[in-house]
């Protein structure tokens, strides 16, 4: 996927000769349950990763760059609190950014966070929210993030913590493995939650990348699921959206009938998502 030129004072330095460093079958499998994603999973995190926006200086900001834009779900948040700012998005994924476009986010471009095509020092602000966990090298990441800001300019990165899964994900685990199914396609350098969870990792990768006046914290996060509300989630956009297809047709509807009926029984309280957020805020 080449990258595209955004629209706006930005410009993008000539990248087609860059290798491509994320997988592409992760910007394949994010393309195909872009929708999904966007209806389903997009609303349990957002408010979860939301705080980081208020602990940047985004009034001031004119150049600002969403790094793993994703669906744009940050977009009208960051309009709001920087008005008068050129907002850009890149991703890897043109299907999460098909449905950026369609609500609005006019300068989006296909691109890999770890070469990023814009030239040096172009914005004054940076965010990366639960993004940097997938990509190979975080750090070669920072690094390209730490070049396109200017001096001064800031950054604000959330990642995920302790995080004990969505409610039931030790059933399905249990199941899909008492199925045979496969493991998870996905290849490890693509998750690399340990590396960033915690506030020291975290304010680590970006003082190795050249940020100064690191500063981390970490805040509690609460979703409340229902049995009926959990399960769309798991099946489009979790691990047994991942595992489930792996087993023949019989097989798979008998296991997830099994989570089903199990899901079912989970209390109020064990319906409830309780993930750890590491917010970190940096200085080009």
């Amino acid at each position: 996927m080449a990258a595209r030129r955004p629209s706006g004072r930005i410009k993008l330095s000539g990248c087609s000769a860059r290798p491509v460093y994320v997988t592409p079958q992760l910007a394949a499998e994010y393309s195909a349950l872009a929708e999904d994603y966007s209806r389903l999973w997009a609303p349990v995190i957002k408010p979860m990763g939301l705080p980081i926006l208020d602990m940047l200086p985004l009034a001031q900001a004119r150049e600002i760059l969403d790094v793993g834009a994703g669906t744009g779900e940050l977009f009208e948040d960051l309009r709001q609190r920087a008005p008068h700012a050129h907002i850009v998005g890149v991703d890897r994924s043109a299907g999460m950014l098909q449905i950026a476009q369609a609500r609005g986010a006019r300068r989006v471009a296909v691109m890999d966070a770890q070469r990023l095509a814009f030239r040096n020092a172009a914005f004054d602000l940076a965010v990366c929210v639960f993004v940097l966990f997938h990509l190979p090298d975080p750090v070669e990441a920072l690094r390209e993030l730490h070049r396109v800001l200017r001096p001064g300019a800031h950054i604000g990165a959330v990642t995920w913590g302790e995080d004990p899964g969505t409610p039931g994900a030790a059933i399905w685990r249990d199941a899909l493995d008492a199925a045979g199914a496969a493991p998870d396609p996905r290849h490890p350098s693509i998750m690399q939650h340990s590396r960033m969870d915690t506030q020291a990792k975290l304010a680590g990768l970006l003082d190795e990348a050249g940020f100064m006046a690191v500063h981390a914290q970490s805040k509690s996060a609460e979703h409340r699921f229902t049995a009926s509300s959990l399960l769309p989630v798991q099946l489009h956009c979790g691990l047994a959206s991942r595992r489930l297809p792996s087993l023949p047709p019989e097989q798979r509807a008998r296991c997830r009938a099994q989570v089903e009926e199990r899901l079912s029984r989970l209390s109020a309280d064990e319906l409830v998502y309780r993930p750890e957020v590491i917010f970190a805020i940096a200085r080009r």
